[in-house]
């Protein structure tokens, strides 16, 4: 018996399609037994790697991590292990950028499972009542708040994690990728977002500064009071009937001055342990938990935001979400990917903390952004 040990992250979305798709290919693959645990979301985009390896053969991993991963072979290079036609059809029905953001060095070092980007979240019935047009750019969005009656709010998601991602949404919106080049972010350009953001904050929900993306669309799905997100990750569960009290519907993030850039790139590619014992299994099945058929049928079924076109095409899938691919495809096919060198993760999960401490304090922008640089600065490459 082949026993393969996989670690998800602690969502219904991060580890109920991975239960799924396993039992599914142990029917037709007898001699395995695949198992797994969860993590928190936020030690899923913070936890090392090599923390992990020698305890799971199969890994769910954020795409900022390949460069690292690279640099000190920590992951199956599964181009060793899965068939080149096989790869070029995963490659082929991937959606917008989903496959090659997990491709370093011309090695590929997970597959992907799961999509996901900035986006804007409303409760469509309460929108829809109010007779308001929901904003389609970052100007409308700043005259939006006044249009709202009393008793309705906006939140944003501003914990560490995602105040991050939407700094450097806001900045490459505005300015394109080159906002950050020779480890270094455009000064002005980080200014001038972050004095927006405390603008944001201050017209918005009190506890933005303290909520992720679940909080909010746990509120949203199950009270009234919030009636729009711009910018947090998706999530198919709550446009799915049943998932929340109420459902909540999802649409494009507000566009910046870079007209063709959405939003900054999330999701999740499966990847294996350098060190298992198991690669040609565990190959077999990181590709099959990403093929097409898989992807639009298992995997979305129960409950995954699923990496493939077809499955975002699929009119069933659209109806079992209420339009949530159809109606954010264009997010992701023209979304923007972090850097991935070794060592971005370090400054990331520093970054993140500077900044958020700093828009909590209302600590002067242009403090914030030397803080911020001097730290890119002193990350071990």
């Amino acid at each position: 018996m082949i026993e393969l040990k996989g670690i998800a992250w602690d969502h219904p979305r991060g580890y109920e399609p991975l239960i799924a798709t396993s039992k599914a290919f142990q029917k037709n693959n007898p001699n395995v037994n695949i198992t797994w645990k969860v993590r928190s979301l936020k030690e899923f985009g913070d936890t090392p790697i090599e923390d992990l390896i020698e305890n799971f053969d199969l890994i769910t991993i954020d795409h900022p991590y390949m460069g690292q991963a690279h640099k000190n072979g920590l992951l199956l290079k599964l181009e060793d292990y899965i068939k080149t036609e096989e790869l070029n059809a995963l490659k082929q029905q991937a959606l917008g950028k989903c496959f090659d953001i997990y491709n370093y060095e011309n090695h590929l070092y997970a597959t992907p499972i799961d999509a996901a980007a900035l986006v804007a979240s409303y409760r469509k019935d309460i929108i829809d009542s109010l007779e308001l047009s929901l904003p389609k750019n970052q100007e409308e969005l700043k005259a939006f708040y006044k249009k709202l009656p009393s008793g309705f709010s906006v939140a944003w998601a501003l914990c560490p994690t995602d105040i991050w991602c939407t700094f450097l949404t806001l900045c490459v919106q505005n300015y394109g990728p080159a906002f950050i080049q020779n480890k270094e972010i455009n000064s002005k350009v980080g200014i001038s977002v972050l004095d927006d953001i405390k603008f944001h904050v201050e017209q918005s929900h009190p506890q933005s500064l303290n909520w992720n993306p679940i909080q909010i669309l746990d509120k949203m799905g199950n009270e009234d009071g919030i009636i729009y997100s711009p910018y947090l990750f998706g999530y198919t569960n709550y446009s799915r009937q049943n998932y929340t009290k109420i459902l909540v519907y999802f649409i494009n993030s507000p566009t910046g001055q870079q007209k063709n850039i959405a939003t900054i790139m999330g999701g999740v590619g499966l990847a294996v342990s350098a060190l298992t014992k198991h690669p040609e299994m565990a190959s077999n099945y990181v590709s099959y938990v990403a093929s097409a058929e898989v992807q639009e049928g298992v995997f979305t079924k129960n409950g995954g935001q699923p990496a493939s076109k077809n499955a975002w095409e699929s009119k069933d899938n659209n109806t079992l979400c209420h339009n949530f691919f159809k109606d954010t495809k264009w997010t992701i096919e023209n979304a923007y990917i972090r850097p991935q060198h070794p060592g971005w993760n370090a400054f990331q999960e520093q970054g993140a903390d500077i900044v958020h401490e700093g828009i909590l304090k209302d600590t002067n922008s242009e403090v914030i952004m030397n803080r911020l640089n001097d730290c890119y600065k002193s990350v071990k490459l």
